[in-house]
Formats: structure tokens, sequence, C-alpha cells
């Protein structure tokens, strides 16, 4: 299934050319850091305007507890709005690196032409951009 951006970028209509095919794990790991980098919007007396994103992880504080409490979140996002991606699980691993200690692994299976695939994504971090 693609979402209504995936069909307009993936089009088959001859006239326009031929798109690359559709990588379906490519397409859920960019939904979820959609998810991650944009932030929910509440508008005044908590009337919620847009609840698509997260809030950034530094509001959830900084030990292992307070990810775990941010994993939380983010997974239920996912499945509200990622529902391709089935039986998520979060993982943090350590790094060891003062400004990144942990680094958040997102696992959970695709089904890629009727069989169930597993799907790893590790959130990027713009300092492992080299």
């Amino acid at each position: 299934m693609q979402f209504l951006m995936e069909r307009l970028v993936n089009r088959t209509d001859p006239g326009m050319g031929q798109a690359p095919p559709f990588d379906l794990a490519g397409a859920v790991a960019a939904q979820i850091q959609r998810i991650v980098e944009c932030r929910p919007f509440a508008g005044g007396r908590d009337m919620h305007v847009c609840d698509f994103g997260m809030p950034t992880i530094v509001d959830f504080s900084i030990g292992i507890h307070d990810h775990e409490r941010y994993g939380a979140r983010l997974a239920e996002a996912i499945a509200r709005y990622e529902p391709r991606l089935r039986a998520v699980r979060l993982e943090w691993l350590s790094k060891g690196r003062p400004l990144r200690p942990y680094a958040l692994i997102v696992h959970g299976q695709l089904q890629v032409d009727d069989e169930p695939s597993v799907f790893r994504f590790e959130m990027p971090c713009p300092d492992d951009v080299r």
C-alpha cells in the first residue's frame, strides 16, 4: 500500500516518465523520520490542531527511563501514522558517546509481496553523516 504522496511520486503515467520502483522499507523509514522530525501543535486552551509528530526528545529529559517514555510515545505514533509496519519494537543501543549516548533503532515487520519481511531502521543523527 502506498500513501497518496508516494503514489504521486511513483507515477505510472507514460507521459510523465518512469519513476524508480517503489521501496516499501525506504518509504516506511522516511515516514518514521517525518514523525520524529515534525512537532505536534496545540493551540490555546489545549486545543490540538495537529497531533502528527513527536515532541523533541529533550522535552523528556536525558535519562534512559526518559528515553523509554519517548520510545513508548513514538511506538504509539508509528502504530497510528505508519500502519504498514507491524510488530513494532524499539531498541536503545548504547553508543558510548557523550553527546549521543544512545541510538534509537526501530524494528518491525513489513508485508512485501505477501511475505513478511524484517524491518530495521536506525534513526540517523546529523553528526553521523559525514
